[in-house]
């Protein structure tokens, strides 16, 4: 036979070779499930977002509180000492706490105090219909102890970056407050807190500056309003009074803030009252 005669047939073999489906299991078929179920959990958690900021009805609130979980230093149970302790920084647990405290706890819940004072009521009364949101966003807390009823404002409410000027809405709030202190004479102290970042500037060379000027120009607001200026005393204590840890920026900006410490023992002199 010629081999002229056989190189047909040598090629009607190799393309029936290739007519030949591959009936193996492709290796990455995997992946097309992995895709649908992780379209199905975004679309889930979609869902759950739109239900909550439906209900929150306050885009503001629901984005604080989503920086505030994932932006949150871990507690620790029992924190371990390694040397000797660091100036300002908390030492106790409930300092450890880096997101605000829960209301449900019974040092931070003063309607389970066995007397509720009426100052105490008409100053949450107040802020509560006159500026419902500052509550509500944290940007401003009420407590009381069996000693002192506290204010608390968070700087980026009260001041810009870096500045002791009162902002307008500030202004708003010390109005309502004021009014309300005039009828209750009693001492306040009035304390100034910051974070620990230098402040990096010529005007402010310190924190323990910043703190006492932002302090004094609240001072100067309640007495513009008619606050006797004996019941007042203005103080500054730079980062040394930390609620939390100052570990990051949320961290921080829990500690920026400027506290009223209204007394509920009656005396026009603050003065006589800390001192003699």
């Amino acid at each position: 036979m010629s081999s002229s005669e056989t190189r047909p047939r040598r090629r009607s073999r190799q393309l029936g070779r290739r007519n030949v489906p591959d009936q193996s299991p492709h290796k990455d078929r995997w992946i097309l499930s992995y895709a649908d179920f992780i379209t199905l959990l975004f679309a889930f958690f979609v869902a759950l977002y739109s239900i909550s900021l439906k209900q929150a009805g306050d885009e503001k609130v629901l984005s604080e509180t989503l920086n505030g979980v994932f932006d949150a230093v871990q507690k620790s149970i029992k924190p371990i000492n390694v040397g000797d302790p660091v100036a300002g920084q908390p030492d106790s647990e409930q300092l450890m706490e880096v997101t605000p405290n829960n209301p449900s706890e019974p040092e931070s819940t003063p309607q389970e105090e066995s007397v509720t004072s009426p100052l105490y009521t008409a100053l949450s009364e107040s802020i509560s219909s006159q500026f419902p949101q500052l509550q509500t966003t944290g940007q401003v807390s009420i407590t009381e102890d069996a000693n002192w009823i506290t204010l608390d404002m968070k700087a980026g409410l009260v001041f810009g970056a870096g500045s002791y000027e009162l902002t307008n809405e500030a202004v708003a709030l010390l109005i309502v407050v004021s009014n309300i202190l005039k009828g209750y004479p009693a001492p306040i102290l009035v304390l100034g807190n910051t974070d620990d970042l230098p402040t990096n500037s010529t005007q402010i060379p310190t924190n323990w500056h910043l703190s006492s000027m932002r302090a004094a120009s609240v001072v100067d607001e309640l007495i513009y309003r008619g606050i006797d200026s004996k019941r007042l005393a203005p103080m500054g204590f730079a980062s040394e009074n930390p609620k939390v840890r100052n570990s990051n920026d949320f961290a921080r900006a829990q500690n920026r803030r400027v506290t009223l410490k209204i007394s509920k023992q009656m005396d026009a002199n603050v003065h006589d009252y800390l001192f003699n």
